[in-house]
C-alpha cells in the first residue's frame, strides 16, 4: 500500500501518518485514532483502518 494514500479524507490522514503513530508507541487502533484523529469526523473509514491498523500490529 502506498504510504501516501489517504485513508481518511475527513482528518487528511495518510497510511504513512497510521505507520507512524505505531512506530512512536501506538498499541491499539484507539492509540492510532488518539494521535492522528483518523475515524474521529464522519466515522466512514473506521473499520477499514481498524483492519488496516490490525495488521500493521500484526494482530
Amino acid at each position: 500500500m502506498d504510504d501516501d494514500k489517504i485513508i481518511c479524507g475527513c482528518k487528511n490522514v495518510k497510511v504513512k501518518d497510521i505507520k507512524n503513530a505505531i512506530a512512536n508507541g501506538a498499541k491499539s487502533f484507539e492509540d492510532v485514532q488518539e494521535k492522528t484523529e483518523v475515524g474521529t469526523c464522519c466515522g466512514h473509514c473506521v473499520e477499514s483502518n481498524r483492519v488496516l491498523v490490525d495488521e500493521l500490529l500484526g494482530k
